[in-house]
């Protein structure tokens, strides 16, 4: 599988990550502006885990696999999305000395 398509399998990627990543970023710019200029491991987990409880829930983890069409399973989906291109190497020319 090309590098580039590997996140046709990783929902999570897609659907949960991306946004807790803008969620995370959003909860630190709001620190920054209103409260603190520098952020320390305390003030890190805060921030991160309002981030993490607003957007890693059950209904988002499952519209990503809907989303993937890895739920419900079907290998079949998984293999349509994939252009699969088999090839066989050519043998090298063989050189003849004089």
């Amino acid at each position: 599988m090309p590098t580039y398509a590997s996140y046709l399998l990783y929902p999570l990627n897609v659907r949960c990550f991306r946004p807790l990543k803008k969620a995370y970023r959003r909860e630190i710019k709001y620190l920054i502006r209103y409260f603190i200029t520098h952020i320390s491991k305390i003030k890190f987990f805060p921030a991160f885990y309002a981030a993490y409880l607003a957007i890693i829930t059950e209904s988002n983890i499952l519209r990503g696999f809907k989303g993937a069409r890895l739920a419900p399973l079907d290998p079949e989906n998984i293999i349509l999305k994939i252009n699969i291109q088999l090839w066989t190497p050519t043998p090298p020319i063989e050189v003849k000395a004089l």
